[in-house]
């Protein structure tokens, strides 16, 4: 993320993108969800602002304490075993700017799988998700994404109320399993969500897409726009700076 505080952009249909920096929006929050509440329960307004100055402080370090945790351990964790062991089957190193997963396709549908620390998935003093994506070809035609039938996919599979420590959920162009990352999490669990999600992509017959080969048109286009990457942090902060997509390398280490 730029240390900009406020980024303004006009955009090339003449509109224009205002972005906010993560302190900004974590101080806005913390003055909604904490300065009300104590200001009306005290009458104090030196006090309600001193206590909404030490909670968003207090948010902020734990955001850049988690994020810096975070990309150490996504820089680190090639060299655990749960990734050693994926290379073998048939995976190839994926490495986009500072974000490396594994990616191979198989019978024409590509399978992404990474290290995210922006947890989805619910669990207990987990060290981050891994996220596996699973690719079918995009349900958008003419411009117009089938959110219908995406939303309907996503009730169906997405559906634990209390408690989401596994989370399987659809976009338009992937199925992404998130499980959550301990030291001890084994390769083996890996693969296991993999058949069961190729499992579910069979059962609602979502035809594979293998993004390192397209040949449509429309699909091309959203691949210049880089609708196929991965949806992680890195990735965001490359095109924020540099304002294009990053480059992509592969391979066997």
């Amino acid at each position: 993320m730029e240390n900009k505080l406020i980024t303004i952009k006009k955009l090339k249909n003449g509109k224009y993108y205002v972005d906010f920096h993560q302190y900004i929006i974590n101080m806005i929050i913390s003055f909604i969800l904490i300065f009300p509440a104590i200001y009306f329960s005290s009458k104090k307004l030196v006090f309600s602002l001193i206590c909404f100055i030490i909670f968003w402080i207090f948010i902020c370090i734990i955001i850049d304490v988690n994020d810096y945790v975070g990309k150490n351990v996504h820089n680190k964790i090639f060299s655990k075993k749960i990734f050693e062991d994926l290379k073998f089957r048939n995976f190839q190193k994926e490495q986009i700017d500072k974000y490396e997963g594994l990616i191979k396709t198989e019978n024409g549908r590509t399978i992404r799988i990474f290290y995210n620390w922006n947890k989805v998935a619910e669990g207990f003093m987990s060290f981050g998700d891994i996220e596996i994506d699973i690719f079918f070809t995009p349900q958008i035609f003419n411009n117009i994404i089938d959110d219908v039938k995406i939303n309907k996919l996503n009730k169906k599979y997405d559906k634990t109320f209390w408690s989401k420590t596994k989370r399987t959920i659809f976009a338009f162009d992937r199925l992404k399993i998130f499980i959550n990352y301990y030291p001890w999490t084994k390769s083996t669990k890996i693969e296991n969500e993999i058949s069961r999600g190729l499992e579910i992509l069979r059962e609602n017959k979502l035809e594979p897409f293998d993004i390192r080969n397209i040949k449509d048109n429309e699909l091309a286009n959203l691949e210049k726009d880089g609708y196929f990457l991965p949806n992680m942090e890195y990735i965001w902060e490359y095109i924020e700076k540099y304002e294009k997509l990053p480059p992509i390398k592969y391979s066997q280490k």
